[in-house]
């Protein structure tokens, strides 16, 4: 989900705006189910920064994501359920995570993540870390 958070205008650290613009270049693959907590992170950003509306830039950059086509929403399938499922009784708390990973492990493709600790749970847990890159690998 960091990958998409310049796209609503909030700043990742870590990520230069090249390096963002190289990412866009690529195909690029979503799961709907993480439109919630893509909404989930605007929300406490805007009431962090004490703003009144959240920005239209957020709004505009929000809508390309769920209709603009320059990022593809997956949408979620049974066996999703049961990959991140593994996750979760492995001892991983964030479903979001754990969708993410399913959703590559299903598609047969690699997830940008930034989450270090993830990826290292992942390892630990026999479950396959690289599944999970960074920005760092595709640029």
């Amino acid at each position: 989900m960091s990958y998409l958070l310049p796209l609503v205008g909030i700043e990742v650290e870590g990520i230069t705006e090249k390096d963002y613009n190289k990412i866009l270049t690529k195909k690029l693959y979503y799961p709907s189910a993480l439109i919630a907590e893509l909404i989930g992170v605007v929300m406490k950003e805007a009431k962090k920064a004490k703003i009144e509306e959240i920005p239209e830039e957020a709004v505009e950059g929000f809508n390309s994501i769920t209709f603009g086509g320059k990022i593809n929403l997956v949408s979620p399938e049974g066996v999703d359920l049961k990959i991140a499922f593994e996750l979760i009784k492995s001892g991983w708390n964030d479903i979001f995570d754990a969708l993410l990973y399913a959703t590559a492990k299903r598609l047969g493709m690699k997830a940008l993540s930034l989450d270090n600790k993830f990826k290292r749970f992942l390892k630990e847990n026999g479950f396959e870390a690289d599944l999970l890159i960074s920005h760092k690998e595709i640029i």
